[in-house]
């Protein structure tokens, strides 16, 4: 009987989402995936009497583009946020689809509260008057995964309830598995379509939709940018309640604060503009390239200003991780692009990638060049950020792949910029990021401690290589003697040369050190 209910279930909602691509005029979606007409009979008939639209049309003049971000928001959250995804990688898509994208919007109606403190109450395993000496019923926000609501501790501080939507898991996950059949589909149908990958965006939309779907990861990562960000006092993170949080619970400290605002209004609320921004730009830079750890979706929503200029980041569903590599190499990039350096932008970009068969790294190089080229000498009404997805965008006709982390980085810049552009709507990211340098430099050279760093984070790859280095050593006098056999049988024997003799002392004395080092910082 549940196979019957979910095959029905399944069949409803592939009857939904053909009959809203046949009404905006996309079926040609629907044939891609081998769908013939229109899944709802009730239009069918409509359109057959004669009429030139029925009630499920929409205004079909607009672009192509914009009805494809209409058609996502009408098939709710998955799809949404699929849209979301594909609007930071022109590498799946063409760039004038990813840039209409990049304006969706989940118009999400909150759920009642009835729903609410029952989902609080199974989750916490108390009665919500035992855990809150207040709870209001209606959320003060609501997206497509959650929506929060006030409340008010037993010691009397103000939290911040997020709750996730029933049944949400399970419906994005029958949405999912639809996207995957979807993208075999096309695969199949269009060979063209294998350009673009629909089935890696797919995977790739199952690992970013699974870390927002568990709260219990956003309350770890939150609570690691708190700790980052603790020596700055111009930054805040809410503090997360462990215990009045799971998985599809998130309670957080309440923070009051102003949402980013036109430069005449923060100035009102006595929040000097050019210090929070340069705050902001300041920590994203401190995020991206010393803690390896940043907020990949940063827009006004996310973000509230407080007293003192001092800048509150929200909501840690969505984020990246970079290792000491990809945050040098990331690094590299954006001091390229932001001193203008052409050909250093492409094969930076070029170091973070993968070729697929075929490819044209050099056409790839000069393409970027001329394009970073005409943005820095000219007028091009582009920003550093926007320039940064164009240049993302080129890898799809070159055959170059990027990787995932330096997608997050594009659309955490872009997200930025945009809240920035809130308060000076003439803002390039660049003009905000080129004070900067000095801290980016700072965190991409081998300071102290950075290296003190490199060894906390590597230590353990450092004691293998300890433990190793005797053997290593005994090959590597083995190799020598035979190949020192090998020339007596060949010819004179000459004394070795120093240079010949050094890398190897200093092998085994760096080992000794290193073998040292190890001893030292494991715990007695």
């Amino acid at each position: 009987m549940t196979s019957r209910v979910g095959y029905r279930a399944r069949a409803s909602r592939i009857s939904q989402i053909t009959r809203v691509l046949w009404t905006n005029e996309t079926q040609w979606l629907s044939d891609a995936l081998a769908v013939r007409e229109c899944g709802s009979l009730r239009c069918r008939l409509h359109c057959a009497a004669g009429f030139s639209q029925c009630e499920y049309h929409r205004a079909l003049e607009r672009p192509l583009p914009d009805r494809i971000r209409e058609v996502l928001e009408q098939l709710g959250p998955t799809f949404v946020k699929a849209g979301q995804m594909l609007a930071l990688r022109p590498d799946y898509l063409p760039l004038p689809y990813a840039q209409a994208l990049q304006r969706l919007h989940t118009h999400a109606l909150p759920f009642d509260a009835a729903t609410a403190r029952g989902i609080v109450e199974s989750e916490l395993g108390a009665p919500l008057n035992r855990l809150f000496a207040d709870f209001e019923p209606e959320p003060f926000a609501a997206a497509s995964l959650s929506q929060v609501h006030r409340a008010v501790l037993r010691d009397g501080r103000a939290v911040a309830v997020k709750v996730q939507r029933p049944d949400v898991a399970q419906l994005v996950s029958r949405d999912l598995a639809l996207l995957r059949w979807a993208a075999a589909k096309v695969e199949a149908h269009r060979p063209g379509a294998m350009a673009f990958r629909p089935t890696e965006a797919v995977d790739e939309l199952t690992t970013y939709t699974s870390r927002e779907l568990d709260f219990r990861r956003e309350a770890t990562v939150s609570e690691q940018v708190r700790r980052n960000a603790a020596p700055d006092a111009r930054l805040v993170v809410p503090a997360v309640h462990r215990g009045l949080s799971t998985s599809r619970v998130l309670t957080t400290d309440l923070i009051d604060g102003m949402p980013p605002a036109p430069a005449d209004e923060l100035i009102a609320a006595g929040i000097d503009p050019e210090r929070v921004l340069a705050a902001g730009a300041s920590w994203m830079v401190r995020q991206l390239f010393t803690d390896g750890l940043f907020h990949a979706d940063p827009h006004p929503g996310n973000i509230l200003l407080l007293p003192r200029n001092r800048i509150c980041l929200l909501d840690f569903g969505m984020f990246g991780r970079l290792d000491r590599a990809q945050r040098r190499r990331m690094g590299l990039m954006l001091l390229a692009l932001i001193s203008g350096d052409y050909n250093a932008v492409g094969t930076a970009l070029l170091r973070m990638s993968t070729l697929r068969p075929g490819a044209d790294p050099h056409g790839f190089r000069d393409a970027v060049a001329e394009l970073v080229e005409d943005w820095y000498e000219a007028e091009t009404g582009m920003t550093a950020a926007q320039l940064l997805l164009r240049d993302l965008g080129l890898g799809g006709a070159f055959g170059i792949v990027f990787p995932r982390e330096l997608m997050l980085l594009c659309r955490a810049l872009i997200t930025l910029e945009s809240s920035a552009r809130v308060v000076r709507p003439d803002l390039d990211l660049s003009v905000l990021f080129r004070p900067l340098l000095p801290q980016l430099l700072l965190a991409l050279l081998p300071t102290p401690r950075n290296l003190w760093g490199m060894w906390t984070e590597q230590r353990i790859d450092y004691l293998g290589l300890a433990l190793d280095l005797p053997d290593m050593v005994l090959e590597l006098a083995d190799t020598l003697r035979r190949r020192s056999v090998l020339d007596q049988l060949t010819t004179t024997v000459t004394p070795p040369r120093p240079h010949e003799w050094l890398p190897a002392v200093a092998e085994i004395a760096g080992g000794g050190w290193i073998a040292r080092s190890v001893r030292a910082a494991l715990p007695r």
